[in-house]
């Protein structure tokens, strides 16, 4: 019979096995990089963000532009400054198997509208592939942003010390965080990923555990998606 020290063993594995899945957010123009994600659950997606003002939403299939009728999650607005990643990262953990859609809502360019969507473990075929999504998204108007700050998930420091110049293909050490919906306990582990790290910019929202649907925290978010458009 396993002893409670096992256990704790096996679980510490599980954690530690955790694949980190880096998605670039505005990298090359509007689009996230890769824009087919492909996880497993209890993997941690982290979200990257390049110039100029981005953010992730989850979305649903029958409505694109639109957050997530139930659940879902929201990184906030990324400032970047030209030529640089931000220091902060947003990461999510996968939790199920089932296709997630997911956009930028900037609505400086209508960043959805034209193309900045992509889709978390897609199907093979029908309404939720990434050919489906990206021509409903092109029909679309404006994006909608989540009332609050961000939640579903955790803005978090990327590891790798004070950069200003994108450098592709250095080392970074980042620390995974899994986790659930707003106020939600979350559990760390340790990797290592390819990566750059630069300092820019900061997301001008609050906490995951406080997200509000307060007329000012919807003015400060609106006041940080038009930071550096």
């Amino acid at each position: 019979m396993p002893t409670p020290s096992n256990l704790l063993l096996a679980s510490l594995s599980a954690h530690v096995m955790a694949a980190i899945i880096p998605v670039s957010v505005g990298r090359a123009g509007l689009n996230f990089d890769p824009a087919e994600i492909r996880g497993h659950m209890g993997d941690v997606i982290e979200f990257r963000f390049w110039p100029r003002n981005h953010s992730v939403v989850a979305g649903n299939f029958e409505n694109a532009c639109q957050p997530a009728e139930d659940g879902g999650f929201f990184s906030g607005f990324f400032p970047t400054a030209p030529n640089t990643v931000n220091n902060q990262v947003f990461r999510v953990a996968i939790t199920h198997n089932n296709p997630v859609p997911i956009y930028c809502s900037q609505n400086n360019g209508q960043h959805c509208k034209n193309g900045m969507v992509a889709v978390i473990n897609p199907g093979d075929s029908g309404s939720h592939t990434l050919n489906a999504y990206h021509r409903l998204a092109g029909g679309a108007g404006n994006a909608t942003s989540p009332s609050g700050g961000p939640f579903g998930g955790e803005v978090a420091q990327m590891e790798g010390g004070q950069g200003t110049q994108i450098s592709p293909g250095s080392s970074t050490s980042v620390t995974t965080l899994t986790t659930g919906g707003p106020g939600e306990t979350s559990s760390t582990t340790t990797g290592t990923e390819t990566g750059t790290a630069a300092a820019t910019g900061t997301p001008q929202t609050s906490n995951g555990a406080d997200v509000v649907a307060a007329p000012a925290v919807r003015l400060l978010v609106a006041a940080a998606a038009a930071v550096f458009v």
